[in-house]
Formats: structure tokens, sequence, C-alpha cells
């Protein structure tokens, strides 16, 4: 590659030698022209704002950061004095192409009007551009799970490709800011800093509201993938006690249902497609009630990827688990007959003979999932002293990880649910009775051994998120079951998991039948779900 000149960017573009004179070459000032200055010697360097943890990290110049745009002529005009009117000088900083000089010499203060109004002068970076790339960089420092080279679920391969998804929509940028100031919110539990989240989340929503009605904008990727960020955001500072999680989630299956199967062609409405997916089987969980994204035109969208991918199959597993659990309620408040509730049951096993296949093929194609090591040895778990739960699961990755806890949790679902028809509509043995504990307490055990994993430091945000739905599964089973020292542990865990006064996580430590506006949010849900 030829070596880039290092010449004033007038000299470049005439193709003349610079002397490389500083404010200004000598060959500009031979000429009557103004120098327009340098290319800076050095590229950008983002610094993050936690400089323990964080690295810098180099951005690539752009040449377009760099071009001059002229002034009008009206501006050029000269003084009363005769003189070249003095341009505001840009502030000192990295990010500046040049500085001018605050005077110019006399032969040079009498040139022709012409040759004033034909000078160039330098269009500034954008602040706000710059600041959106530091944002980016430290919330995906702060949120994604470290190293970089680990293996990833895809929707948090999603995140890390957000830096490379063009700014083209402002829908978009707008939703990327909010969230990434609400990262930087949590982290530093800095509220006067949440003020400015706010605001930034109130700007993302009114885009979003002018964006939706235009027409055609629900086919648009960035729509889609701007509401699963605000999605995201109302994990981090939420005020609503979880309520615009939810709202999020029946907004984006809506647009989905707008959009139809067919839709999800591009890489990024997939990845958004798989992280929709997630967020709408937890809800499914809470509410038990199913959605739209079981049925078979929808399961028909991720079938290819459900071969090569253990994650997208597990998924095509556990989005049908919300459906049981609405038709049990259903039955159950109708009364139904014992044949009905057998079909569940029969339901409910072939559905478990899946999940079990899944398990024991994703073990044989990738070896030991996890090793078990003492909770001390865990850097960063919030009490490792507490030796509930000794010793704990050392995954092998983030991917196996997040795999396991969603298949552990969704088990203890559907399985507890089907124990209930069982007990109620068959006659069992005691051994059986003592088989089917055996196997959901051991659910449990491992939701909450792999807990202190997923909770350090390293794991990033997007761990101790992941953790939040099932910790409150595994605690609701253990107070049905009077374990209380487990359902502390579990209670103390969640909580120690999000950060107090600063946001609402989107599952609760209690009933959600016993918040205000529960019955008024579940008639809206029906809408969409």
């Amino acid at each position: 590659m030829p070596k880039r000149s290092t010449g004033c960017f007038e000299c470049r573009k005439r193709k003349v030698r610079c002397d490389e004179g500083k404010p200004e070459c000598k060959t500009c000032l031979k000429r009557g022209t103004k120098c327009p200055g340098y290319r800076p010697t050095q590229s950008f360097v983002l610094h993050a704002f936690d400089e323990k943890s964080a690295r810098p990290e180099l951005i690539k110049e752009d040449e377009n950061r760099y071009k001059y745009s002229n002034h009008a002529p009206a501006a050029q005009k000269l003084d009363q004095s005769g003189n070249r009117p003095i341009l505001p000088t840009p502030p000192s900083s990295a990010h500046s192409p040049s500085r001018y000089s605050s005077s110019d010499s006399g032969d040079r203060t009498r040139r022709s009007q012409a040759n004033l109004a034909n000078a160039p002068l330098p269009q500034q970076v954008s602040p706000v551009a710059i600041e959106r790339v530091q944002h980016i960089g430290t919330f995906l420092e702060l949120y994604m799970p470290q190293p970089k080279n680990e293996v990833f679920t895809p929707p948090t391969s999603l995140m890390f490709a957000l830096p490379n998804i063009p700014a083209a929509k402002k829908v978009f940028s707008c939703a990327l800011d909010a969230l990434s100031a609400a990262q930087l919110t949590v982290s530093y539990k800095n509220y006067p800093l949440i003020n400015r989240a706010r605001s930034l989340y109130g700007t993302a929503l009114g885009q979003m509201m002018k964006t939706i009605m235009q027409p055609g904008s629900p086919h648009d990727d960035y729509t889609l993938l701007a509401t699963y960020l605000l999605t995201l955001y109302e994990v981090f500072v939420g005020v609503s006690q979880g309520h615009g999680f939810f709202y999020h989630v029946q907004g984006l299956l809506h647009i989905l249902n707008q959009r139809g199967p067919a839709s999800i062609r591009s890489k990024l409405a997939m990845d958004t497609y798989h992280g929709i997916r997630y967020n709408s089987l937890s809800l499914g969980y809470h509410l038990r009630k199913a959605s739209m994204l079981d049925t078979p035109e929808w399961l028909a969208v991720t079938a290819k990827a459900a071969k090569v991918d253990p994650y997208v199959a597990l998924i095509d597993i556990c989005i049908s688990i919300p459906r049981l659990l609405e038709r049990t309620d259903k039955l159950t408040r109708a009364k139904a007959t014992a044949a009905e509730f057998e079909e569940v049951i029969n339901d409910s096993q072939t559905l478990a003979d899946r999940g079990f296949a899944w398990f024991a093929s994703f073990q044989e194609n990738h070896g030991p999932l996890y090793t078990n090591v003492p909770i001390d040895t865990v850097d960063g778990f919030f009490d490792p002293a507490d030796k509930t739960y000794d010793p704990v699961y050392a995954y092998k990755s983030f991917a196996a990880s997040n795999m396991c806890s969603i298949y552990w949790m969704s088990m203890l679902i559907m399985r507890s649910n089907m124990f209930l028809l069982v007990r109620t509509h068959r006659k069992l043995e005691p051994k059986q009775l003592f088989m089917w504990d055996r196997e959901l307490s051991g659910f449990a055990d491992s939701i909450c051994r792999g807990v202190p994993f997923s909770c350090r430091p390293a794991a990033g945000y997007v761990g101790r998120f992941g953790q939040l739905t099932p910790l409150i599964v595994a605690r609701k089973y253990y107070t049905a079951k009077g374990a209380a020292k487990e359902a502390a542990w579990c209670e103390k865990v969640y909580y120690g998991a999000k950060v107090p006064g600063l946001y609402s996580p989107p599952q609760y430590a209690v009933p959600l039948e016993q918040h205000k506006g529960y019955t008024e949010f579940v008639q809206n849900t029906k809408r969409y779900i």
C-alpha cells in the first residue's frame, strides 16, 4: 500500500509538494490561498468511562470527517478597515483537523474578494455522532460477556453487530442512544444521568410513534430492531413496574403480525426475530398465555436454522409450552372432563420427550457443558460466603450457560404443570411421587447452581438479566415445596442481580396478580397474544 501524503488538503488536492509548515504551509501562502490544514496524525481514540476495566478502542479514520465546505460569499466580505474578518476558531480537540491563526500578515489581508469567497472552512465532526460511538462502545463493554471470542446465542450476537448497522434510520439511532444511556445509568448508579436517559427514551418513543404512522414502516427491519432495543431499555431503567417491557413485546408481536412470516428474510430481521421470540417466551411463561409464534407458519421461519443451531431448536420446543399452560387454565375454569385433561397430559409428555432428546443431543455433540467448582472461586458473585449451593457450575461457554438455564427453567415450568394434572387425575404410587419430586428438584437445583456463573462481572449485564426469570421460577417452586432456605436464596440473588432504585426488572418477586392494574394489563395484552 503506497504511503499516504502528509501534506495539507490543498496541496494534496493540487498534487504539489507541500512544505508542511504549521499552522499554514508556505506553498499556500505564496499562492495567496488559505491553507486548509492537515489530516490528524492519529485516528480517534475513544476512552471508555471505566478506566480500570475497559480498554480504549481505535476507530478507523474516515476521510469524510475532514471534508471542507465553503461559507457563503456574504460571510466573507472585508470589514471597514479592508481586512479579512477573523473566522471563529474551532475548539481545540484531537478531533479537529486544524486550527486557524488568529491574524493574517499584511500581504494576505489585501487579497481579492474572489479569493476570500473561495476560502475553505472546516466542517466540524458532529459531537452527536462521536457521543453515539462512545456510548455504544461503552454499552457493549458493560452489557456483553467477556471475552469477545466467546460462543454466543443469536440474540446476544445481534448486540455485537449494532456498531456495524448503519444509523440511516432515525428511529433506530434514537432507540440505540436511549439504550446506551440506560446502560451507563445503571452501571455507574448515576442519578443525574437517569434524567438524560429518560429524555432520550422519550425522544425514541416519539420517533417510534412518528415512524409507525408512515405507510409500510412495520415492514422496515430498522423499525423492528428499534422496538426490540426499547424493550431492553425497559429492563434497565423502566419505571412502569415491568409494564413497559410487556407493552413493547406486544408491540413487537403486533408488528410481526402485520409483516407476516414471509417478511423475515434478511439476517437483521432474523437475528431480531430470535430476540423477540425469547422475550415473548418470557412473557408467555409469566402470563400463562400462548402467542402466535408457536403456530406452524411462524415455526417454519426457524425450521432451517433449528437443524444447525441448538439454541434455535430449543426455543422451537419451549415456545409451545405457554399454550399448554393456557389450555390447563381454561380447562380448570371450565371444569372439563378427565378425558380433556388427559389430552393435555399426553401433549405435555410428547413435548417433554422432545426436550429430553434435545438436551441429550446437546450434551453428546458439545461434550461436558460445565464442571463443578466451589462457589467462592466464582469471581465477583454477590455472596460467595453463602453455601446454600456449593459447588456451582462453571460452564464451558456463555452460550452453554444461557441454553442450559432456558432448558431447566422451561422444563421445570412444564413438568410442574404436568405433575399437578397427573396428581389430580391419576393415582400415583409413593415411588412415582418420589421420582417426580427428584426430577423437579433437579431442575430447580441446576438453575440455582448455574446462576453464579452468569452473575459474574465477566458475564456482563446480559448474563445477569438472563437469570431474572429462571430465579423467579425456581423461587416459586421452592416456595410451593416449603423449602424456605432455597427460596430465600433465590430472592436474595434476584435482588442482587438488579440495581435497586434505578430500574424495575420485567419480572416480579411477588405474584403478578397482586400488582395494581394487572386486570387491565391482561385485557390489553389479548390484543396481541
